[in-house]
């Protein structure tokens, strides 16, 4: 579990709006204003993505889940941060969006947006059955663990060195309330927790 350091971030406004296109990407993020240390973004079509803020040593000091039904302006307050270097990330399941951020006496300067296109494993359910389509997301040899809702090992297996891996699962006669599965695979891990 990442420790949060002591101060917060404030959100100033949250709200959805009716912007008709805020960018190209699905993220824009900017600073509300010259001379503050105001930090707005605007989502244009993510339905699920986590922002998180780190320190130059990587340290995590904040982060939020953000769920969206459509366009969503949103404000942080950036002046409780002491001076100094910071990154801001905004990851959805297809995008890993990266700011750098220079906090100084009485601004914040945003660097370009670096994007990062992400494959994961997909899970699609249909009934009792599970599929667990790799989608090209790992490379080399694959480790699939399933855990119960109590942190207990219930399956394990090592496939080989196949990134379309696709692996069906019949959960019909499970006793479990929920399976958290992780993925392993050439120095990555992905993990996903479905409710039965």
């Amino acid at each position: 579990m990442r420790k949060l350091f002591n101060f917060s971030l404030v959100i100033l406004t949250m709200f959805v709006a009716n912007i008709a296109k805020a960018d190209d990407m699905d993220f824009l993020v900017k600073v509300a204003k010259e001379n503050s240390k105001w930090v707005s973004f605007i989502t244009s079509d993510a339905k699920e993505f986590e922002v998180t803020l780190y320190t130059a040593d990587e340290q995590v000091i904040y982060e939020q889940r953000v769920k969206t039904v459509g366009n969503k302006f949103q404000t942080y307050d950036l002046s409780a941060l002491p001076k100094g270097a910071y990154k801001f990330t905004m990851e959805s399941d297809s995008k890993l969006v990266t700011y750098q951020i220079n906090i100084t006496e009485g601004s914040a300067v945003l660097s370009s947006p670096t994007v990062t296109v992400i494959k994961r494993p997909v899970f699609v359910r249909e009934n009792d059955m599970l599929t667990l389509n790799l989608n090209g997301a790992c490379t080399g040899e694959i480790g699939v663990e399933i855990y119960n809702e109590f942190n207990e090992k219930i399956h394990d297996d090592v496939y080989s060195n196949n990134a379309k891996v696709v692996k069906k699962f019949d959960v019909s006669k499970t006793i479990w309330k929920e399976l958290t599965f992780v993925i392993k695979s050439a120095g990555q891990e992905f993990s996903e927790t479905i409710k039965l």
